[in-house]
C-alpha cells in the first residue's frame, strides 16, 4: 500500500495539471492529498522518502556532509519550514549524498539511513 501511495504521489506531482506557471510542490499541496506521506523540507524544496522506489534502489548513495537536523515533526501543512518533517523525529540528522546531488539527501534515524528525493514540477 505504501509503495502504491508513493508511486501515485510521484505520478501526480510529475504529471499534474500543467499550470501556466510551473511551481514546485509544497507541503500544503502534498499533505492535502496524502496526509500520511513521509516528507521533509530542505532549501524550500519538499523531499519524499524514496527507499521503496525501484529506480532509486538501483543507484548507490552514501551520506556525505551533515546539512542539518529535523527541527520539528508535524503533519500540519501550515507554516511548514526547512527541516520540518512528517515522520522523522526532531534531532534526526540530515546529510548530503556522495555525489553532492541536491536532489537526494539522507536522513539517519536510529542507525538506519533513509534516502529522500526531491519533488519537482515540470
Amino acid at each position: 500500500m505504501r509503495k502504491i501511495l508513493i508511486c501515485n504521489l510521484l505520478i501526480l506531482v510529475l504529471v499534474g495539471c500543467a499550470p501556466a506557471i510551473n511551481t514546485n510542490p509544497t507541503a500544503t499541496s502534498i499533505l492535502k492529498e496524502h496526509s500520511q506521506v513521509d516528507i521533509l523540507q530542505y532549501n524550500n524544496l519538499i523531499y519524499i522518502n524514496a527507499t521503496s522506489l525501484e529506480s532509486i534502489k538501483k543507484l548507490e548513495f552514501t551520506k556525505s556532509e551533515k546539512i542539518g537536523e529535523v527541527v520539528k515533526t508535524t503533519n500540519s501543512s501550515k507554516k511548514f519550514k526547512d527541516f520540518y518533517a512528517t515522520k522523522l523525529e526532531s534531532g534526526t540528522e540530515i546529510f548530503s549524498t556522495n555525489d553532492n546531488n541536491t536532489y537526494t539527501i539522507i536522513a539517519e534515524s536510529n542507525g538506519q539511513q533513509i534516502l529522500y528525493t526531491v519533488l519537482l514540477e515540470g
